[in-house]
Order: C-alpha cells, then sequence, then structure tokens
C-alpha cells in the first residue's frame, strides 16, 4: 500500500516536472524564434531593400554625371545624390553587427569619395572642359562607383546570408519542437497509464482491506453473539430456578421475608434486564438477513398497541403519523426493535415534564425512509451530543432502570443495516431522535408519484 502510494507520488511529481519543463523549453524556444524573426523584419529584409535601391542609385548617378559631363546641367546629378544620402541615412540606422559595421565604414568612405569625384567632372563641365571631365569621370568616378556598388552588394548578400540562417533555425525549432511535443505527449500518455495502474492496484488493495476488515468484524460479530448466548443461557438459566424458589418461598413466609424475598425478585429482575440488555447489543452488530424487507404501516400499528400501555402507566401521550405505504430494508423485528427501543426510551425520560407527549413521524425521502421519535422531555445536554449513542452513556438525570444499551443498541442495529442515526434539539423542547434505512421496494411495484401517500392526513392520539 505505502509502494503504491509512493509511486503514484513520483508519477504525480514526473508529470509535473515534465508540465514545468516543457513549459520552460518551449519559452526558450519562443524566444529564439522571435529573436530570428526580428532580425529577419528588422534587420536583414530592409538591409537588402536598402542596399539593392543603393546599388541603384549609384548607377544612375554615374550615368547623370556622364550627361552632365557633356551638357554641363547638375541638377539632376544633385537629386541622385540626395536620393543615395538617404538610403546611406537609412542603413546606417538598421541594426548592424561588426562585419556590417565594417562594410558601412567601407561604404561611407567610398561614398565621400565618390562624391568628391563626381563634383569635380561637374566642375570641369561647367568650365567648359568636357574632355577632363570625361578623363575624370572614367578615371574617378567610374571606379569608385563600382567600389561602393560591390560593397553595396556585398551587404545585400551577407544580410541574404543572415536571413537564411535565421529562417533555417525557425524551420529547425519548430521540427525541434514538434519532436520534443510527440515524445512529451508518448511520456504523458505513458505516465497517465503508470498513474492509472498504480491507482487501481491502490484501489484494489483498499477494497482488499475493507474486506478483510469486513469479513473480520463479521467474524467477530458472530462470535460475541454466540458467547453472548452461552451467557445468557449459562445466567438466565440458574436466574429462572432461583425466582421459582423464591416465588414458592413467598407463598408460605411471614410479610418481613415476604419483603425481603420481593427484595431479591427486583434484584433478579435487574440482572435479567442487564443480561437481556447485553445479548440484544451483542446481537445488534450481526450480519442483517439477506433480502430482508419490513413493511411500515403494520410495524407502526403493532407499535402503537404495544406501546400504549407503557406509555398510560407513564402518563404520556402517544402522537403517531399515519405512516406512508412503503418498506425498508430490513426484517420486521429489527425494525419494531429500533422503533421500540426509542419510543420506550422517549417515554421513560418525560422526567417532570407538565407536557408529557412522544410523536412518531415516517417520511419518504429519495430512496429513503426517514423515522422521528420527538418527545416533550428535558432534552439530550449539549456536552453530551451524540456521545449518548456509546454503550453505558446515559442522561446526567436518568433515574430509570437501565444501564445504557438501549441507544448503543439502535446505533448498532441501524449501522449494520446500512443507514444512519442521530439526535438533534426538538423545536419545542425535548429531544428528537432520529434514523434513516434503505427503502425496500420490489420490481413490480409503481412508485406512487411525489407527493402522493406520503402522508394520510389526522393524527392518532393516545392520552394517558
Amino acid at each position: 500500500m505505502a509502494a503504491s502510494t509512493r509511486a503514484l507520488f513520483v508519477s504525480f511529481l514526473a508529470v509535473v516536472a515534465a508540465f514545468i519543463g516543457s513549459t520552460i523549453w518551449a519559452q526558450q524556444v519562443a524566444r529564439r524564434i522571435d529573436e530570428d524573426a526580428l532580425l529577419i523584419s528588422r534587420a536583414a529584409a530592409p538591409g537588402i531593400e536598402v542596399m539593392s535601391g543603393l546599388r541603384a542609385e549609384l548607377r544612375a548617378l554615374e550615368l547623370e554625371v556622364l550627361r552632365a559631363a557633356d551638357t554641363g546641367e547638375g541638377a539632376r546629378v544633385n537629386d541622385s545624390r540626395i536620393r543615395i544620402d538617404a538610403l546611406m541615412a537609412r542603413a546606417l540606422a538598421l541594426p548592424s553587427d561588426a562585419r556590417e559595421s565594417r562594410l558601412l565604414g567601407r561604404l561611407q568612405a567610398e561614398m565621400r569619395a565618390l562624391d568628391v569625384a563626381a563634383e569635380r567632372a561637374l566642375e570641369q563641365a561647367r568650365a567648359g572642359h568636357v574632355q577632363t571631365a570625361h578623363e575624370t569621370l572614367g578615371a574617378q568616378v567610374r571606379p569608385r562607383g563600382d567600389a561602393a556598388a560591390d560593397l553595396a552588394r556585398q551587404l545585400v548578400e551577407y544580410d541574404a546570408q543572415l536571413a537564411a540562417e535565421a529562417a533555417r533555425r525557425i524551420e529547425s525549432a519548430r521540427a525541434r519542437a514538434n519532436r520534443f511535443a510527440y515524445q512529451l505527449d508518448a511520456l504523458s500518455a505513458l505516465l497517465a497509464l503508470v498513474a492509472a495502474g498504480l491507482a487501481l492496484r491502490a484501489v484494489r488493495q483498499v477494497q482488499r482491506v475493507q474486506d478483510e476488515h469486513r469479513a473480520e468484524v463479521e467474524r467477530k460479530a458472530e462470535e460475541l453473539e454466540q458467547f453472548a448466548g452461552r451467557v445468557a443461557h449459562d445466567v438466565l438459566s440458574p436466574l429462572g430456578a432461583v425466582s421459582l424458589s423464591l416465588g414458592l418461598a413467598q407463598q408460605s413466609a411471614t410479610s418481613t421475608v415476604k419483603d425481603a424475598l420481593a427484595r431479591g425478585q427486583q434484584s433478579l429482575g435487574r440482572v435479567r434486564r442487564i443480561v437481556d440488555g447485553l445479548l440484544e447489543f451483542a446481537r445488534a452488530g450481526a450480519r442483517p438477513e439477506a433480502g430482508a424487507r419490513a413493511e411500515v404501516q403494520p410495524t407502526v400499528t403493532g407499535l402503537e398497541q404495544e406501546i400504549r400501555p407503557f406509555a398510560v402507566k407513564h402518563g404520556a401521550a402517544l402522537r403517531i403519523e399515519p405512516p406512508p405505504a412503503c418498506s425498508v430494508a430490513c426484517s420486521q423485528g429489527v425494525l419494531l426493535s429500533l422503533l421500540s427501543n426509542l419510543m420506550t426510551n422517549a417515554i421513560k425520560h418525560l422526567g417532570d415534564s407538565t407536557r408529557r407527549e412522544v410523536e412518531l413521524r415516517v417520511k419518504r425521502q429519495r430512496g429513503r425512509v426517514l423515522f422521528e421519535v420527538e418527545d416533550s422531555g428535558p432534552g439530550i445536554p449539549a456536552n453530551l451530543g451524540e456521545r449518548i449513542f456509546e454503550p453505558y452513556v446515559r442522561g446526567p438525570k436518568a433515574g430509570t432502570p437501565g444501564i445504557g444499551l438501549g441507544l448503543a443498541t439502535v446505533k448498532r442495529l441501524v449501522e449494520s443495516h446500512g443507514g444512519s442515526v442521530g439526535v438533534r434539539a426538538a423545536p419545542r423542547a425535548g429531544a428528537l431522535f432520529w434514523f434513516e434505512l434503505d427503502e425496500s421496494v420490489l420490481p413490480e411495484e409503481i412508485l406512487p408519484p411525489p407527493g402522493e401517500s406520503e402522508r394520510a392526513r389526522g393524527i392518532v392520539a393516545t392520552s394517558a
């Protein structure tokens, strides 16, 4: 059991660790992809665009200088130089690494030299030295332009190389992420299968332990019942003979002796009640009868007839609401014992209350049947509560005969039949004891609609 729990815990930690690790790794991959994507979108692609435009503008500048050498008109040359300066400013504003910075520095130097050569050729043309201007164009302007265009080409190729490498890294990262996702899915599925297997194993172990415990409890309950039966027989048999002897002796005894014999009979009665209570308590924990079924209405009717003389003797009024037509999953003897215990207990403990009433109510609710016994007595002390159902526990002012096993027997009987039992303060003072049992419904029975046959109208009352 402990090994399975540890294995489940380790599997859980592995799943959590895999989730956290995969999240961190995915964030790192996403960050690298973002960096490469930014490199392409903010540096490489704009750099290729600018350098390509610069190369084209350099060729255009050479042509404009050649035309100006023939005409002496340099306005279009100046326009081309302005466009080249704007492209260079854009190139210098882009992010760059060390190699790009070196190439841009060389390109700036060539551009300055080209600008000087072009200006010289224009001045010569304006001065009318056309031949000299053509010589300057061929010896200085064109070589500087070619050198600048070659540097721009190198920058374009370098940016294209950077973009291609970044694209390959993005593609590789995505491929690795997909492979890792598949591996993680497989690992998660494996861990889930392992955890499910371990959980199933743990559940089976718990079920086996519960079955063993239940079997042990039932075995001990049977042993206790057998032992209690033997003890009751061994004790009650001699007591019967003693009681018979005392009864015969009373017939011919003097009044003084009769009083002593009567006290002896009373003591024997107390012993008999103690033995009967112990025997009933022991039998209450036995295995319930399979398929047992008790109809509530006839059981309550029989109980009312049985309890009425006892209630009259104690000056109590019985109020029994007509119960619904239903059955519970226990034998009729068990149901009668439960109700009789609670009703007689309530009657005996009314104490000195001026309002002396005991009420029984039965309700059907969602596959269960609820029984409530409410009295108008002094109630249960707050510090006692559910302990009232423990063996040999009695109220602080209990002055009635008994050894404190009646309510304990009720609790054992109810719980052995899968029910629940409890006590709470009654709405109008006193105590309200209750218990629930499963409703027993035969397959051929048709349940009435909700609200019908739940409770007949009227109250049966028997006053002292």
